[in-house]
């Protein structure tokens, strides 16, 4: 049986000051709660405890100041951050269903150092979870010291090995060197190595303190006798009571299940997104059925009241291989649909299979004749559609020929009104910030699978009708909500009609010239193999251009570079590095060449011509309504707005987009749309001036930031002055 114990008051502050400047959206500070509540995590799961246990320091005084009133008084005072938080991680151990000890006029070092003792005495592996150097004093054959800052587990060996004493003597050597942290005071002028030395060759420090003329040193001997009562005093500082007056029931030490209910609560109250995935899913049991007859979908679908969906809405859910609707940024003209879910009079849970495949396989449903039965509902004008992700959903059914039509009553977009800074817009986890529930996601149903199309008939349902009744109940809390918020217009005058434009941008997709494409490849290669060359005649000899490890070997050891940066591996060699670098010799000014003609043969000049879709013999990127806080779109699989436009080669890549026949590209862009909100929002009289007499803002403002007349500014200037007048507006 092994137990861990946890110095509390170590942990929080070395998690506090270990992660920066993390907080809840209402400028709540959590790092410390988050730090703490990783590391209980990280045992639980990597350590496999069978139990734990934390404990605190008591603000009553303890009889080391009565001893000492200096005793950690140099201490900073504890930062307001880390006492604000401090509550809340006793509250996060106690969702965790772990004991706390605690008593006053002790610190948790005592109380640690009883409990390690008493358990230790009956059998118990104890495993103390610390960085502080007096606990080391605790080490034992069944005792250890876990750092979890550095993962490693000390024991025995390394005490004797570092300090040349027995762990119980630790008390001995932060006698003689004093210790900075708790102003424990020793001796000024011992450092670790005389302290080892003096040590070593005694059995305890009275019998060195008895025999000071044993000590060949003068100095040094001196030094000794004149501070053996502060010697003996900073012993009894160093050393960890283990005798504290405890009620122990270990059986409230073995590790229980958390209080799950109340950890996700606290998970959502400090907005700790990523953690709230680590809850056990709930499943409530949702009554569906398989149709996979034409006739059975007939007869479901005839008896659909038209006006209560008209009234309430149809829902539905397009499941394809690999879930774009259920993860977004997945490309909907690559996608294949595996089956569909919807809901029949606001009461049952319908799954049609189309493409799942694997051994054992129940009959399918046609897709076209699916469709065919569907289509009349779909493509109705006066019925809305409700589910997720629908712009997804909405490109898969044009592919099948169907133009959807109604209202759209989206929970992504909806979602990203109400919260425009998360990351994702998966149902499950808007359940989890809006319902406190958590859901399977598709990552999880789909497991180590290829694709959805592999998950068992049973499973892929229960998923599907799950995930339906989960976009019926979230419905009405949001669009509640972005009544409340006054967030309506924009979703329905704004948003939803952005989603039929963005349907019809990816769907149409964009040509490239495929022969350009291989000609600039093939220049980009020779140009390669020309600086590949000129390389190796400058380090002297052949070697992997792309390995780190080798171009560090070539530039900091053959070439004798000075090294600016340092890696777990070596030394960088990262772009940074060879900038410097490159001012003084020409091989890194060649690498940065080299890699950078290289990404963009691979990124770009030979990745994009894969990419074209042989049906349509263009290239589908998917627009992304909901990526950005700042409520600009994404592009993804591939990103069509990272193009490359600088130099020669930007231009050249740039020109193998081609329009069809008779049709040209258009590039339009706002002039300084953020500047003219600005301006008018401010009323800046500069601003103000420079856009009614069209002088170019960014000029403008080069001109006064470096004094000189408007005429004088080039580019690299205005391009400072750009960044100056963003970095206003965004809170730089």
């Amino acid at each position: 049986m092994k137990i861990y114990l946890i110095d509390g008051n170590s942990y929080a502050y070395r998690a506090y000051y270990a992660i920066k400047e993390l907080s809840t959206s209402n400028g709540v500070p959590t790092n410390a709660i988050y730090g703490f509540t990783n590391m209980l995590l990280k045992i639980i799961k990597d350590k496999k405890p069978d139990g734990i246990a934390v404990s605190f320091d008591s603000p009553v005084p303890t009889k080391r100041h009565k001893l000492f009133e200096e005793y950690k008084a140099h201490r900073p005072e504890t930062p307001k951050g880390l006492v604000e938080q401090m509550p809340h991680i006793r509250r996060m151990i106690s969702a965790f269903n772990i004991k706390v000890f605690e008593k006053p006029g002790y610190e948790a070092d005592d109380i640690i150092g009883t409990l390690s003792k008493m358990l230790c005495s009956e059998g118990i592996e104890i495993y103390i979870v610390t960085a502080d150097k007096d606990m080391l004093q605790l080490i034992d054959r069944g005792i250890k010291i876990y750092d979890p800052m550095k993962d490693k587990i000390l024991g025995e060996d390394y005490i004797i090995e570092k300090f040349g004493i027995e762990p119980k003597r630790i008390p001995e050597f932060m006698a003689l060197t004093g210790d900075a942290v708790d102003n424990i005071p020793g001796v000024i002028g011992i450092g670790e190595k005389t302290a080892r030395e003096l040590l070593r060759n005694v059995k305890s420090l009275d019998e060195l303190l008895k025999n000071i003329d044993l000590i060949k040193k003068d100095k040094l001997r001196m030094l000794i006798f004149e501070n053996a009562d502060i010697i003996k005093m900073s012993r009894e500082l160093a050393t960890i009571d283990t005798s504290v007056t405890l009620e122990i029931n270990k059986e409230e030490l073995i590790l229980k299940e958390p209080d799950w209910t109340l950890l996700l609560s606290l998970f959502r109250e400090f907005e700790f997104t990523s953690l709230m995935k680590l809850i056990p899913s709930e499943s409530k049991k949702i009554e569906y059925e398989i149709v996979s007859s034409i006739e059975r979908l007939r007869e479901i679908i005839s008896s659909i009241k038209l006006t209560l969906i008209k009234e309430e809405g149809f829902y539905f859910k397009i499941e394809t291989e690999y879930g774009g609707a259920s993860s977004t940024g997945k490309n909907a003209m690559k996608d294949t649909i595996v089956g569909v879910a919807f809901l029949t009079n606001m009461d049952g849970y319908i799954y049609i299979p189309i493409s799942h495949r694997y051994s054992g396989m129940t009959p399918l449903i046609n897709k076209e004749a699916l469709f065919e039965l569907i289509s009349p509902i779909l493509t109705d004008k006066d019925i809305p559609k409700v589910g997720h992700n629908l712009k997804y959903d909405t490109v898969v059914l044009k592919k099948e020929g169907i133009s959807m039509e109604g209202e759209l009553l989206d929970i992504m977009v909806a979602s990203y009104l109400l919260n425009p800074n998360r990351s994702v817009y998966n149902p499950e986890d808007i359940a989890l910030e809006y319902a406190g529930i958590r859901k399977k996601t598709f990552s999880e149903v789909v497991g180590k699978r290829e694709s959805f199309s592999e998950v068992p008939l049973e499973e892929a349902a229960s998923y599907a009708a799950d995930n339906l009744a989960l976009i019926k109940e979230l419905k009405e809390a949001l669009f509640k909500r972005l009544k409340e918020e006054e967030l309506e217009k924009i979703y329905f005058e704004l948003e939803m009609p952005l989603i039929h434009v963005l349907v019809d941008m990816e769907k149409a997709g964009v040509g490239i010239d495929i022969e350009k494409m291989n000609e600039i490849s093939k220049e980009l290669e020779r140009q390669l193999e020309g600086i590949q060359k000129r390389i190796y005649f400058l380090a002297g000899e052949k070697f992997n251009i792309n390995s780190p490890k080798q171009l560090s070997r070539v530039l900091f050891h053959n070439l004798g570079f000075i090294p600016k940066k340092k890696t777990k591996t070596g030394f960088s060699t990262e772009i940074s590095v060879l900038e410097e670098l490159a001012e003084s010799h020409e091989l890194p000014r060649e690498i940065l060449n080299y890699r950078s003609l290289s990404k963009l043969k691979t990124t770009y000049v030979d990745a994009l011509p894969l990419l074209v879709n042989p049906l349509t013999g263009r290239i589908h990127t998917s627009f992304n309504q909901t990526s950005t806080a700042t409520g600009r779109l994404s592009s993804s699989d591939p990103n069509l707005q990272n193009i490359p436009i600088k130099g020669e080669w930007g231009k050249q890549i740039r020109e193998a987009f081609i329009a069809q026949d008779d049709n040209v590209l258009l590039s339009a862009d706002y002039s300084q749309i953020e500047l003219r909100i600005l301006a008018h929002l401010s009323q800046d009289e500069g601003l103000l001036d420079a856009f009614r007499k069209d002088i170019d803002i960014h000029t403008r403002t080069a001109s006064e930031i470096f004094n000189i007349p408007l005429e004088k500014v080039n580019s690299e200037l205005r391009r400072i002055a750009k960044t100056v007048n963003f970095g206003v507006i965004y809170g730089i």
